[in-house]
């Protein structure tokens, strides 16, 4: 029988018996995830959140930071360490379609919600940082815009000047996440800088198979611990009531509880790599 996560989810019990019958393909999709975590932790390093850093976190969407390093941020924070924020797309194309949440409805939404998770995760609102690209363009985007998205990331890296940078995996799953690699390639290549890059995947826990190549290509393998503070990241992903809950008269949320479930452990995974 398939295990349930760690820590509770938005409308899941820790109870399995409550849990409802689970697609075969969901308990494939779990069991192996489960079997790539063991590989991931023979070659992780534990990661130092003491360590003195200037962190940046790169969020295609408003809610990737917080699924994808939510833990991780935490700790930074009660350790007193900086942590800032970019969100790359305004998060306008989550709901194609429904008939009262438009694009710049959502759009309003999404930031509110995420300045609220980002106080639960300990970072000032003032750390958040929104390029507002259209969701759901950036792997078509045009030249000025294009330019304007890595000219304004290369300025926050510049003044910032983080220490370390965590961006999506460059082959994470999602047209948006891989092609937010490459423009914060490009804008880290235009400022000079040489922070530390560490990748981080969202789509790939969904599709652990998309995990075997990190594990062997990354210079090195880390994992963030952060038990007793998985209600922090908990209450974190709440705050994204657009995406977690049913939004009338759609019945069913966005972000399914059971994609949300895979990121319960209290634990998460990050590939260091050069992103030159």
């Amino acid at each position: 029988m398939v295990e349930a996560p760690s820590s509770p989810q938005p409308g899941m019990s820790t109870d399995r018996r409550k849990w409802p019958r689970q697609s075969a393909k969901f308990l494939i999709r779990y069991a192996l995830l489960r079997i790539m975590r063991i590989a991931l932790r023979v070659r992780a390093h534990v990661y130092p959140v003491d360590c003195d850093t200037r962190c940046l976190v790169v969020a295609p969407h408003q809610d990737d930071a917080a699924l994808g390093c939510g833990g991780l941020i935490i700790c930074k924070r009660l350790e007193g360490n900086p942590v800032d924020i970019v969100y790359v797309t305004d998060g306008s194309a989550s709901h194609p379609g429904h008939p009262t949440l438009t694009p710049e409805r959502l759009a309003s939404q999404r930031r509110s919600e995420e300045l609220a998770a980002i106080v639960t995760l300990g970072v000032e609102r003032t750390r958040a940082h929104f390029l507002d690209a259209k969701d759901g363009t950036l792997s078509t985007l045009e030249t000025a815009e294009r330019e304007r998205i890595v000219a304004g990331m290369a300025e926050i890296l510049l003044r910032i000047r983080p220490d370390e940078i965590f961006l999506p995996c460059r082959s994470d799953g999602s047209s948006e996440h891989d092609a937010s690699f490459v423009l914060v390639r490009d804008a880290i290549q235009r400022s000079l800088l040489s922070p530390r890059t560490f990748e981080y995947p969202i789509w790939a826990l969904w599709s652990p198979q998309r995990l075997v190549a990190p594990l062997v290509s990354s210079r090195r393998v880390w994992t963030a611990r952060f038990g007793g503070y998985e209600h922090l990241k908990l209450s974190a992903l709440r705050m994204y009531r657009s995406q977690m809950e049913s939004s009338p008269p759609w019945t069913e949320p966005v972000i399914s509880r059971e994609f949300v479930s895979f990121f319960g452990s209290c634990e998460e995974f990050f590939f260091e790599s050069d992103v030159s």
